[in-house]
């Protein structure tokens, strides 16, 4: 017998029964006192709780004893046994695959049919997703998408040169027409009032062309505008623009912004000083005035 203490009667119960390893079941309860909480901290008592373990009965025979009293079995147990189906009475050779499931129990067929299912399901789902998300197209689709594509830039040098003519510029247009891009080269004689300051007038019709095109379903089509080499002469110039930008902000310390550019442009910068260890660039501000940020690294 033991006395054990808890702030109330199940708690007390509850500790004496975990040290004793027993369960409520195999032990008598006698509450030896009820809790106070007294005033203010004074006269609190715990609630006190006495456990006597019961005397332990003959256990029933547990299941592992029970394969050796069936070794005595009567002559009617016997003879059951002897009555069971003589495939678990004698050896039997190895099943193929495929008679498996003519020895598996019937429970164990249905789970087997319903994994089956569950499994060729689960491909057939996967075999529809997979061929919903890469559709393939016929020739004759290809064929007519492309065709589709080839009016779009047709329409689109049309609708350009009437633009560049409402600006008293005359003009023509060399076309570079591929599955995902067009490149549309201007040959006129005022190429400088085309291209404009900085190449603002020539990438304001670049950006209208390329929305035209999205417009037009070919949205997938990256639309190109040059005049007499203007876009290498200019990656020149901005490749010279990033080193000398550099330099300047390693040697100052200081943020050098440029010039608002469009974002091919400002592209071309941060690849240009990407593999540089001494200075980073970003971009700050909102299109069309969004520029540049050089700054040296820290």
């Amino acid at each position: 017998m033991t006395v054990f203490e808890g702030n109330t009667v199940a708690a007390a119960t509850a500790a004496g029964l975990k040290q004793m390893h027993l369960t409520r079941d195999q032990v008598e309860l006698e509450v030896v006192a009820e809790p106070k909480k007294g005033f203010l901290g004074l006269g609190k008592q715990a609630a006190q709780v006495r456990l006597t373990a019961k005397p332990q009965s003959a256990a029933p025979a547990s299941a592992t004893e029970q394969p050796v009293k069936s070794a005595t079995r009567p002559a009617s147990a016997a003879a059951a046994v002897k009555n069971q189906p003589k495939v678990t009475a004698k050896p039997v050779a190895q099943p193929k695959p495929q008679s498996v499931s003519k020895l598996a129990p019937a429970s164990t067929q249905s789970v087997v049919s319903s994994a089956a299912k569950v499994v060729i399901a689960t491909s057939a789902a996967n075999s529809s997703v997979a061929a919903s998300a890469t559709p393939e197209r016929t020739p004759e689709q290809i064929a007519a998408r492309q065709a589709a594509n080839e009016q779009a830039v047709r329409d689109l040098s049309a609708y350009l040169l009437e633009i560049v003519k409402q600006l008293g510029i005359t003009a023509d247009l060399d076309v570079d027409f591929g599955n995902r891009y067009a490149t549309l080269n201007f040959d006129t004689e005022k190429q400088g009032l085309l291209i404009g300051k900085h190449g603002r007038t020539i990438n304001a019709l670049q950006d209208l062309a390329q929305v035209y095109m999205n417009h037009h379903g070919a949205s997938h089509v990256n639309v190109v505008l040059d005049v007499d080499d203007y876009r290498e002469r200019r990656e020149e110039t901005l490749q010279r623009l990033a080193e000398s930008t550099a330099r300047e902000a390693i040697a100052t310390g200081k943020q050098v912004f440029l010039d608002p550019m469009p974002s091919f442009e400002r592209k071309l910068i941060h690849a240009e000083l990407a593999n540089n260890r001494h200075v980073t660039t970003f971009s700050e501000g909102r299109d069309p005035h969004r520029a540049v940020v050089v700054a040296a690294r820290k």
